[in-house]
């Protein structure tokens, strides 16, 4: 049996990071290339109108207190990447989440898109050699995924609905783990119009009933995506995934209004009331 690494790990008093001001703040998102992506394609992660940003300005203007934004993510993240990180990247768990007053999960969307082929053999695509081959085996597979995807129904999902719950509950427990104090929220599984996926997505009323569930056994209040979303569909990005700036917006407004119900605008820092209080 594998061992759970963040709850095996003996786990520091939560505490501001030295230097830390009275009255800092910091919010964790942990995310996809939501985070990171605008309606014309990828941004710096300073461009102040991606979500996060809008969030840490909002949540700053609501509490009166110095915020900070620490994004992790990467392009097509899922709830098993951020488990896995969660168990393995130090520098997440201990620098990051450490002491964090607020954090979102913005996984969740990708889990539940339709693919060409199983998600386990996409993932041997980097280990395959000579380097020729690999290119033009992942050209191909780019180029005519929408075809197999249309072609299999779009049956194939890809993150079974077992794994999806486990790595959700699991990454829900390794970030209070380490942010025993935080404010957490997440995202509900968004909805795309994209070509790649053959315009389908039959999997995603499945996965949001399934993450409603899992929202309300880990009393984590949940954004509602997809209904944000529906009311942006002819805004999106040309690849008919990524969102305009007014949904960056609505979606910050959301989070913000689910976790300041849960840190009050009064309130000092999570880390350094528990601190202090123990």
């Amino acid at each position: 049996m594998r061992p759970d690494y963040a709850a095996a790990m003996p786990v520091p008093t939560p505490s501001p990071r030295p230097g830390d001001p009275p009255g800092h703040a910091r919010l964790v998102v942990l995310g996809d290339s939501f985070t990171f992506h605008g309606p014309d394609g990828p941004v710096p992660l300073h461009e102040p109108r991606l979500y996060p940003n809008v969030l840490r300005a909002l949540l700053a203007a609501a509490t009166g207190r110095d915020w900070e934004v620490a994004v992790i993510a990467r392009a097509g993240w899922s709830v098993r990447d951020v488990w896995l990180a969660l168990q393995k990247d130090v520098h997440l768990q201990q620098r990051v989440l450490l002491g964090a007053d607020a954090v979102v999960v913005g996984v969740g969307s990708f889990d539940w898109v339709p693919v060409g082929v199983p998600t386990p053999l996409r993932a041997l695509l980097p280990y395959v050699r000579p380097t020729g081959l690999r290119r033009r085996l992942r050209i191909l597979l780019d180029r005519h995924h929408h075809t197999l995807v249309r072609a299999t129904g779009g049956r194939i999902v890809r993150t079974p609905d077992s794994v999806y719950a486990h790595n959700w509950r699991k990454s829900i427990e390794g970030i209070r783990v380490f942010a025993p104090a935080a404010a957490v929220s997440a995202l509900l599984p968004g909805i795309h119009r994209a070509p790649y996926y053959g315009f389908l997505h039959p999997h995603h009323a499945r996965g949001m009933a399934l993450t409603r569930r899992l929202g309300v056994e880990a009393s984590v209040p949940l954004v509602d995506l997809p209904a944000i979303g529906a009311r942006h569909l002819d805004d999106l990005n040309v690849d008919g995934i990524h969102w305009s700036w007014a949904q960056h917006a609505e979606v910050a407004a959301a989070l913000a209004e689910a976790l300041l119900a849960q840190t009050p605008p009064d309130s000092s820092s999570s880390g350094s009331a528990s601190n202090s209080a123990s």
